[in-house]
């Protein structure tokens, strides 16, 4: 098979992909409403609904990074796991279909279906449980900023409506590099390929912080910053750190692709 792309082949591997894919990704996404539906439960009840203050929904924003980054990476993992069973990774193989089209159908159902799927499932569980909130409850807040203007600030706001979340967009391209390691991952080892991978990222992500600490300290220790203050600036540090992702996540999709040709050669 060359590796070109026919449109109608894509859409042939598509549909066959989800017989096999799509159980994976049913269960993972039912067991993703039951858990956000449960910790909403729990965390507005009757009792903590009496003791309302503007703390009471913060617990959404751990929530939302936890279960989120569990579900984008489980279901990355899920995708290429089958190759490192010989049964399953000869039938994969003789699929067919290019190497160019079975990497784009991955990144259609890990990026393109799983990761609006996620957040559409967390806005609508959101937006039934604080709607039932604000029916009885209300919870405003106002104080005066530096220039003396009044800001009034609604505590039961909706969760993707919250400041907190749109100060995060820089952050944006985070569930694509969690995508692209967690896809890496399930190519790479043949087994245990979660575990694995959460541990490889781990130990990257502890050497990666020592060793920029490490580098931060020796050039800047007993040194006096003069010219220019462009690294002083969070927004170029914040804007330094989305590109790095941004290339990283294309790397990390870069090199599962150059596995699975190696696979099917």
């Amino acid at each position: 098979m060359n590796n070109t792309f026919n449109i109608n082949r894509f859409g042939l591997l598509l549909k066959r992909q989800w017989l096999d894919f799509g159980k994976i990704y049913l269960i993972s996404f039912g067991v993703l409403i039951g858990i956000l539906a449960l910790f909403y439960s729990i965390s507005l009840t009757d009792n903590s609904l009496k003791n309302l203050s503007s703390n009471t929904l913060n617990f959404r924003y751990p929530l939302f990074l936890i279960t989120g980054f569990l579900f984008a990476s489980i279901i990355a993992n899920s995708y290429f796991m089958h190759l490192g069973q010989n049964p399953k990774a000869v039938i994969n193989i003789l699929i067919p279909a290019s190497s160019t089209e079975k990497f784009l159908s991955a990144i259609f159902y890990t990026v393109i279906i799983a990761i609006p799927s996620y957040l559409l499932c967390f806005y609508v569980i959101d937006l039934a449980f604080v709607s039932s909130v604000r029916t009885t409850h209300t919870l405003i807040t106002s104080y005066n900023d530096y220039q003396g203007k009044k800001v009034v600030i609604d505590n039961l706001a909706y969760f993707f409506s919250t400041e907190t979340v749109r100060d995060f967009y820089p952050f944006y391209y985070v569930p694509l590099l969690i995508n692209g390691v967690f896809l890496l991952g399930s190519i790479f080892f043949k087994s245990f390929h979660y575990v694995k991978t959460a541990i490889s990222l781990m130990a990257f992500g502890v050497l990666w912080v020592a060793s920029t600490i490490f580098v931060m300290k020796e050039l800047t220790n007993n040194t006096v910053w003069v010219g220019n203050h462009y690294w002083q600036d969070e927004k170029n540090i914040v804007f330094l750190m989305s590109l790095i992702g941004i290339l990283l996540t294309l790397a990390f999709w870069f090199i599962s692709f150059i596995r699975l040709k190696e696979k099917e050669a």
